[in-house]
C-alpha cells in the first residue's frame, strides 16, 4: 500500500468519527435522526404512489426544508448514502480530495448521512414528471445527486429525463455512471437498478442506430436477470429492426 492510499484511507477513518458530531445547523433537532422526518417522507411515497404528486411534493419540501434550516451554515461537506459501502466510498474520496488540495471551499470535512434528504429531493422530482414539469423534476434530481453523487438510482433517473429531451451523448453518460455504481445499492436493489441503467444504454444505443451493441447490452440484462421482462420485450424489438433492415 503506497503512503498516499495509506493516508487517503487514514484520512477516511477520520471523517467517518464525525458522522455522530453535532453539526453547525440553526435547528436544535437533528432531523436525521428524528423519526417523523422518515415517516413524513413515507406520507410523501404514499401521496405520489396514489397519484396525488402536488400533496407528495408539498410533504418533500417539508423534509428538505427540515435539512436545509439544521445544517444552514454547516463547515461539513454534507453526502447521503444508503449503504455502508456507498458511505465508505463518498468518505474516501472526500480524503482523496483533501489529500489533492481540491477539497470543496468552506467545507473542513465530510459527514455522511441517511438518505433520507437526498430521497425527498428524488421523490419530488418523480412527482414532478407526473405533473409535467420536466425541467423541474431534472433540477430536483441533480440536487439529489449533488447529495448522493454516485446513486445509480438517481443517476438512471436523471438519464431517463435525458432521453425525454432526446439528449442522447448526456443520457449515455448517465446511465453508464449507473450502471457503474449499481454495486453500491442495496443488496435487494442491486438487481433493479443495474437491469434499468443498462436498459437506458440500450436504449440509447438503439437510438443512435447501433443495433448490434443494443442487443449485447439487452442480453446482458437477461443474462443476470433472466426475469426482465422489459429486457426481453426490447430485446425483441431490436432483433424486429435487424431482420428489417436486413430484408431491405
Amino acid at each position: 500500500m503506497t503512503l498516499r492510499v495509506r493516508l487517503v484511507l487514514g484520512l477516511a477513518l477520520c471523517l467517518a468519527a464525525t458522522i455522530d458530531s453535532p453539526q453547525a445547523g440553526a435547528a436544535s433537532a437533528d432531523p436525521d435522526k428524528d423519526p417523523q422526518t422518515l415517516k413524513l417522507l413515507q406520507e410523501a411515497r404514499t401521496l405520489i404512489d396514489g397519484k396525488k404528486p402536488q400533496a407528495g411534493i408539498e410533504k418533500c419540501e417539508k423534509v428538505i426544508a427540515l435539512f436545509e434550516t439544521y445544517y444552514a451554515g454547516s463547515k461539513h461537506k454534507i453526502y447521503c448514502a444508503r449503504t455502508s459501502a456507498e458511505n465508505l466510498d463518498y468518505l474516501v474520496k472526500a480524503a482523496a480530495a483533501m489529500d489533492k488540495g481540491t477539497f470543496e471551499a468552506g467545507k473542513h470535512d465530510a459527514i455522511v448521512i441517511s438518505s433520507t434528504w437526498s430521497g425527498a429531493y428524488f421523490m419530488k422530482g418523480y412527482a414532478l414528471q407526473d405533473l409535467g414539469r420536466p425541467a423541474e423534476a431534472k433540477s430536483a434530481i441533480k440536487q439529489a445527486l449533488e447529495l448522493s453523487p454516485w446513486s445509480s438510482q438517481y443517476l438512471s433517473e436523471l438519464g431517463s429525463l435525458y432521453l425525454l429531451e432526446k439528449d442522447w451523448p448526456k443520457a449515455m453518460e448517465s446511465f453508464k455512471a449507473a450502471e457503474d455504481n449499481a454495486p453500491l445499492a442495496p443488496d435487494e436493489a442491486k438487481v433493479d437498478e443495474l437491469g434499468r441503467a443498462r436498459r437506458g444504454i440500450a436504449y440509447v444505443l438503439v437510438e443512435l442506430g447501433k443495433l448490434d451493441e443494443a442487443e449485447k447490452k439487452y442480453q446482458q440484462c437477461l443474462k443476470d436477470n433472466p426475469n426482465d421482462t422489459k429486457a426481453t420485450a426490447e430485446l425483441e424489438y431490436v432483433r424486429g429492426l435487424k431482420a428489417q433492415k436486413q430484408s431491405k
